[in-house]
């Protein structure tokens, strides 16, 4: 897990004891010791935790960097370390997705991703795409610059109100969260998250809607990282062998 891993996670912790009403903005900067407006910034993603602010957090609340992994990550990183055989592996498609540019078309076979975590065989629907930088997304996306898909029927299209699924409108396929209407859906980023009147609104029934959800994401990661699944640092959005 990284520094952005750990505090993209830590401000989400932060975030959901506020909207349960555990917490509010004001006690959190004055028990962590930082004034309202920086609070503020680094809750909706304008500003950074520093090393060092981020540690008086983890305190204040009990928390250890361990405490902000999944099970699933922390099992799939022992797995690294144990598993000796070849591990599966799955094409790229041909281009990047992301503001901007389409759904790729083609999916490029000889070009080859190896999984994050270990599994001899990768099911079918599962695929690499390269990631456009998207400003509406960057808390969720941070600096990652690749996704592993499932573009399978049943996955993509069992709508969650978690998951990060990739949506192909006017002629550009982008990442987004979904949340449904009535006979509508909505399209939501990081920068709405919190301002439905800003989601964007899809006036589509279901079976049509569902064609432009072209896949859930698994995993987000950086291809200079790429290489050995043991060195391959990201982050799982929910488990991977699942």
């Amino acid at each position: 897990m990284t520094f952005q891993d750990a505090q993209l996670r830590l401000v989400a912790y932060v975030r959901d004891r506020i909207r349960n009403g555990e917490l509010t903005e004001r006690a959190f900067a004055r028990q962590i010791g930082i004034s309202q407006p920086h609070a503020h910034n680094v809750l909706k993603g304008i500003r950074n935790l520093s090393p060092e602010i981020l540690d008086l957090t983890l305190r204040h609340f009990h928390l250890s960097l361990l405490d902000l992994a999944t099970e699933s990550a922390l099992e799939a990183n022992l797995q690294h370390r144990r598993v000796r055989e070849r591990l599966a592996e799955v094409p790229f498609l041909e281009s990047p997705m992301g503001p901007g540019l389409a759904w790729p078309a083609q999916i490029q076979r000889r070009n080859r991703f190896t999984l994050p975590f270990p599994v001899r065989h990768a099911p079918s629907g599962w695929l690499v795409a390269r990631l456009a930088r998207d400003p509406q997304m960057l808390a969720t996306l941070a600096d990652f610059d690749l996704a592993l898909l499932d573009t399978s029927e049943p996955r993509r299209s069992h709508l969650v109100p978690e998951g990060l699924y990739t949506v192909s409108r006017r002629g550009e396929a982008v990442v987004r969260y979904i949340r449904p209407g009535a006979n509508s859906y909505y399209l939501v980023t990081d920068t709405s998250l919190d301002s439905p009147l800003l989601w964007e609104h899809v006036p589509e029934a279901r079976a049509n809607f569902l064609a432009s959800v072209k896949a859930r994401i698994r995993w987000l990661g950086r291809e200079q990282e790429t290489g050995p699944a043991a060195s391959q640092s990201g982050r799982f959005l929910y488990e991977p062998i699942s």
